[in-house]
Order: C-alpha cells, then structure tokens, then sequence
C-alpha cells in the first residue's frame, strides 16, 4: 500500500481537511482494487467503507463523550 503522506499545514489550516482527502485518496483506491480482485462489487466495497467510516465516526464521538464524562466524573471524586 502506498504510504500516506503526513500534514504539510497545521491543524487550523482551512486547507487541512481538503490535503488528507487528497493524501488518503490512492491508498483507499488501492483498498478498493484489491478487494474487487477478491470478488467484491465496486458499489458493494464503496457502501461497505462508507459504512465503517461512519461507524468509526461515531465511535469517535462517543469515546470523546465517554472520556469528558470520566473527567469530570474525576474532578467531583477528587
């Protein structure tokens, strides 16, 4: 897999989200290759990452919550 080049700008820059499109972009079309040289539909392989993107999204946004939960939980206990 081709490597994934790191930021270029820091994480306030306007441009940021737009650079790790762009620096993901190869490396999942080589996911989506060769997961369609196994067997796998196009459309099935793209629904499939959407899919996982969106649950790692929200399992992201609830570890986040979980941990200020745990934190001020924390603060109240000390």
């Amino acid at each position: 897999m081709t490597d994934i080049p790191a930021p270029t700008v820091p994480p306030d820059d306007e441009n940021r989200h737009l650079l790790c499109q762009m620096a993901i972009e190869i490396p999942l079309q080589e996911i989506i290759e060769a997961a369609v040289k196994s067997g796998w539909e196009e459309t099935e392989v793209l629904t499939a990452i959407i899919e996982v993107a969106d649950n790692l999204a929200l399992a992201h946004g609830s570890n986040a919550e979980l941990d200020a939960l745990l934190k001020a939980l924390r603060r109240r206990l000390e």
